[in-house]
Parts: C-alpha cells; sequence; structure tokens
C-alpha cells in the first residue's frame, strides 16, 4: 500500500463494499466492534450472525483478496472515501435518521449549505427541462451547489443549467461509482467533477443500477441538500420518494407549476397542495432560503453586556456565518432546551432569525 489511505479507511472501504450488507447491519457491527479494523481483522462467527450469509460471503472473500485490492480500486476510479463523523462528511447529511457509514467520492467533498436538489421525470417535457436548466443556472450564477442523480431527463437538465451558470454540481448515483448510468451521460459526469463538482455513491464497486437502489439513493439527495426542487412528475412518480425525504429530513419543498391537465404536473400540484412552497424561477428560492445577497461580518450585531451570558456565547458563535442548531449545541455547551429559549428571546429581540434546516444567523443592526 502507497500511504494514500489509512488502514481504517481500507477496512471501511471493505465494509462498504460488501455485497448485500445492510445499513442496519452495518451500523450493528460498528457499534459492537468500533473499527472497520476489528471487524476487518476479527471476522468470524459473530459477523455471520450479524451481517446474514451472502454479505459475510462477500466480506470474507474480498478479505481474501487483501487490501490491497480495495486500495487500487479507489486509485483505478480515481476515488475517495469518507466515513461518517470524520473531515470532508456532508454536514447535511449527517443530521438524517440513516446517514450512508460511507461515501464513495470523484471530485470534491459534497459539503455545501447552500445547495438545492433538482429533481423530476425522466421522461420529461421541453418545457420542464427548460425549467430545470434555467433555475439551475441562475442559482449556480448565485452560487448555489445544484444537487440532482445524473439520471435522463430534469437530472441531466439541471446538471448541464449549473455547469452552464459556471457553477458546482454534484450528482448522487445509484449504482458503484466504477460506472456512470446512464452511459450516455459519461460525458457529463467527466464535466461536473472537471469544474469542481462531485460523483458520490453509497454503493459498491461494480454494483449495478437496479430500481431498488434508486430509493435507497434518493435520500442522499434530499439529504446533501438545504433545499429540494421537484420540477415534473406523474402521479406515481419517484421523485415524490425524494420530496418526501426532504419533508421528512426537515428541509425546504419546492414545487414548479405546470399546466393542470398536464400528467407531469401531477406530483408538483400534490405538493403544492400539500403546502410545498412555489417555485416559478430561481429567485423564488433564493429570496425564501434568504440566500439573496450576503451580510457582511462587521454590519452583524456585536456582543452587548445586556445580553445575559448564554446570549452572549451564542451570538459570538454566530459572529461570522450562520450555524445549524446542532453545530451551536458544539460551540455553546448550551443544552438542547437552554439554547432552544435563548434563541427564542434572541429572535424576538430581533437579534437573531432562524434559516431552513435549523440554521441561525445574526441580524444586521
Amino acid at each position: 500500500m502507497d500511504g494514500k489511505f489509512t488502514r481504517e479507511t481500507l477496512c471501511r472501504a471493505w465494509l462498504q463494499n460488501a455485497e448485500g450488507l445492510s445499513w442496519r447491519a452495518q451500523e450493528t457491527l460498528l457499534a459492537y466492534f468500533g473499527s472497520g479494523e476489528v471487524i476487518f481483522d476479527l471476522l468470524g462467527g459473530t459477523m455471520l450472525a450479524i451481517a446474514g450469509e451472502k454479505a459475510y460471503k462477500s466480506l470474507v472473500n474480498s478479505k481474501n483478496e487483501g487490501l490491497e485490492r480495495i486500495e487500487q480500486r479507489l486509485l483505478e476510479n480515481d476515488a475517495q472515501l469518507v466515513v461518517r463523523g470524520t473531515s470532508g462528511y456532508p454536514y447535511l447529511l449527517e443530521q438524517i435518521n440513516d446517514p450512508p457509514h460511507a461515501l464513495f467520492i470523484k471530485g470534491l467533498p459534497a459539503d455545501d449549505e447552500k445547495s438545492v436538489a433538482i429533481v423530476g421525470s425522466r421522461r420529461e417535457t421541453r418545457y420542464g427541462r427548460t425549467q430545470a436548466y434555467n433555475i439551475a443556472k441562475e442559482l449556480a450564477q448565485h452560487g448555489v451547489t445544484i444537487v440532482s442523480g445524473l439520471a435522463r431527463g430534469i437530472d441531466t437538465a439541471a446538471h448541464e443549467g449549473a455547469l452552464a451558470g459556471g457553477g458546482r454540481t454534484v450528482a448522487v448515483l445509484g449504482n458503484g461509482i466504477d460506472q456512470i448510468y446512464p452511459p450516455e451521460n459519461t460525458e457529463l459526469a467527466r464535466r461536473i467533477v472537471d469544474q469542481g463538482g462531485a460523483i458520490i455513491s453509497e454503493f459498491p464497486f461494480g454494483s449495478a443500477p437496479l430500481a431498488h437502489h434508486f430509493p435507497i439513493r434518493n435520500r442522499i439527495i434530499s439529504g446533501i441538500s438545504a433545499a429540494t426542487l421537484l420540477v415534473e412528475g406523474h402521479a406515481r412518480s419517484g421523485t415524490m420518494i425524494t420530496a418526501g425525504y426532504a419533508a421528512e429530513q426537515g428541509r425546504e419543498v419546492f414545487a414548479l407549476p405546470g399546466m393542470v391537465d398536464a400528467p407531469g404536473s401531477a406530483a408538483p400540484l400534490r405538493l403544492l397542495r400539500e403546502g410545498a412552497n412555489i417555485c416559478t424561477c430561481a429567485q423564488d428560492i433564493l429570496l425564501d432560503m434568504r440566500w439573496e445577497g450576503e451580510r457582511k461580518s462587521e454590519e452583524k450585531v456585536q456582543v452587548s453586556s445586556s445580553f445575559t451570558p448564554e446570549q452572549q456565547v451564542i451570538v459570538s458563535a454566530l459572529a461570522n456565518e450562520q450555524k445549524y442548531f446542532e453545530e451551536l449545541i458544539t460551540l455553546t455547551g448550551l443544552s438542547p432546551e437552554v439554547l432552544t429559549g435563548e434563541l427564542a428571546m434572541l429572535e424576538l429581540d430581533g437579534v437573531v432569525e432562524s434559516r431552513a434546516g435549523r440554521a441561525y444567523a445574526l441580524l444586521t443592526k
């Protein structure tokens, strides 16, 4: 091994590459043994009971090939493995109920605070394709990262729009990172990485784009995004799964209205009836997410002696940029209950504003 990857990283890649190893089984193994290295070194009967016969056999076969083979495959695909809880793992994704234990990534890590998932039908209309492209392009021009699934139709239009806007876009695959699906988007995937974006997947090397992979993949699309926009989808569209994940994850959901008698309008109109935010252009998202115009840190409220000690700590933590609730717990050392109460008081006093995804920022003077 050439030292580019730590042994623990390679052991976690070995674990992530096990065919048939469920998220919950991997969670149990890591909780029980504590690290990928221990699991690799002590592979035995306990693992069989937890992982199941198919996954255990895959782990044994892969172990017999050696960690050098795992490293070789990472290098061949110019990929890295980012493990949950370590630097480079997307912060927003870490907040969902079932975050992937590790992600295979080509390009720059997908840890973008200002990010919007744009999803929709593979059988898009010209209207849907044009709107997805234009909205993605304008959002990208405002520094927003566009997330989608590299699929035909709306996904492709969204990625293309982001690139045209000179921005960053992230594609989340429903198969192994060592292949691009659909194959006609191979060149698009290359341009995404070359322009500072990323291709990511939690699925093993060689994993095919199977139908049941895509609903699993969709939780990552919404999970790494502060908001999700559904452009087009039929009544029983799979894109509704992504919108559902976004709502469960506490993220903002937007929908693009279309003609009421168009099949592709069924899913967006249903979301709008259920309370989704309406999106007719990129400005709707920028305004609703409060991303239109960044405030300079010099203009932010300064710590005042009139604040309680707890409030002083909170205001200091927010001095330079917005923070998510979980970050504030770590930075301030306050309990969730105390932090919630003090944030509420600061909001009432016009000192702090709440933003999407349980984020908070200081208001200007």
